[in-house]
């Protein structure tokens, strides 16, 4: 049986709130758009609902919820990814299967309490065996360049994802008010409100741009209005949705929390430019066509897979002896 924190139905139904208000103003700003724009904004509308439910069924759930998200997401993005990087013939099927069977691996040693196991052995595992594999097998055209990048692959879609699961290894003395959910629940929301407003902000008022040649829409004034109102929620969910602020002053907490959104919005900009990287060297806009208006898996975690282990370890220096509060 299932018990459900009621703090965290509230939370969830505030956002899905907010995200109403928010569609019901893009149907309004795009009553005068050509009728192909508008198609592909109420087609992305159609899957942020999608998204949005499926994050706040993961949270109900709890840690298990939140596993099978992230090894469907991990799954879904190493498949666009693959394609990306090289054909089958070239990548190997033995090579692909060790991913796989890796890749299932860490995560059943998050979920059976073997989290620090999984940290350390999976990355070295995979380095060793994934080079031996194609070494043997005698995959030596474009050697480097596909065994590099199934590695890398990995690092961001499976290792650096299932970062938002070790959130749930956080034990304290104060729970966050809406259960141990509310870590990711706080990654998830600022990670997707960074994009969100650093795209609206950018489309609105940029002329600066950071990186012309990775991606060109990329604008310091985006960054900086994403990075405004990151902080701001930061500051707004920290109490609710994590113990950031517990036994901590005002001002120390609201520094904690500031530091978490800019953390987040940062490494979430970051994120997304290397996965454009990623795709420029490939020749393709998107990863796939599966999320209709925003392109495929790879394009909606791209800043999730570097602010899922920065949010992580910036917790883990909290909880170490030096910082943690006694």
């Amino acid at each position: 049986m299932i018990s459900v924190n009621i703090n965290l139905l509230w939370i969830i139904a505030t956002t899905l709130f907010a995200l109403a208000v928010g569609t019901g103003m893009r149907m309004v700003a795009i009553r005068q758009a050509a009728p192909e724009i508008a198609a592909q904004r109420i087609a992305s509308l159609k899957v942020w609902w999608l998204l949005a439910l499926l994050w706040s069924g993961a949270a109900i759930l709890g840690q298990w919820g939140v596993a099978i998200l992230l090894v469907l997401a991990s799954v879904l993005g190493m498949l666009e990814y693959l394609r990306l990087i090289g054909p089958p013939t070239q990548l190997g099927r033995l090579s692909i299967g060790c991913l796989l069977i890796l890749g299932a691996v860490h995560y059943a040693l998050i979920m059976t309490g073997n989290g620090e196991t999984a940290r350390w052995s999976i990355p070295v595992a995979l380095l060793l065996l994934l080079g031996a594999v194609r070494s043997v097998v005698g995959n030596t055209a474009g050697f480097i360049r596909i065994t590099a990048g199934m590695y890398w692959g990995f690092l961001l879609l499976v290792f650096g994802l299932s970062h938002g699961l070790f959130l749930f290894e956080f034990e304290s003395d104060h729970e966050p008010w809406v259960g141990p959910s509310g870590w990711f629940l706080f990654l998830i929301l600022l990670t997707e409100v960074n994009d969100i407003m650093q795209a609206i902000v950018g489309r609105k008022f940029g002329k600066y741009h950071i990186t012309p040649v990775v991606s060109p829409h990329k604008t310091l004034e985006g960054l900086l209005g994403g990075m405004v109102c990151t902080v701001i929620l930061a500051v707004l969910l920290a109490p609710w949705l994590t113990s950031l602020t517990w036994e901590r002053t005002r001002a120390e907490g609201m520094l904690l929390s500031t530091l978490a959104g800019l953390l987040i919005s940062i490494s979430g900009f970051l994120g997304d430019i290397n996965m454009s990287a990623i795709k420029r060297d490939a020749g393709v806009k998107d990863g796939s066509n599966l999320m209709p208006g925003m392109g495929g898996m790879i394009d909606r975690v791209d800043s999730l897979v570097f602010t899922s282990p920065a949010f992580y370890y910036f917790i883990v220096l909290l909880h170490s002896p030096t910082w943690a509060r006694h």
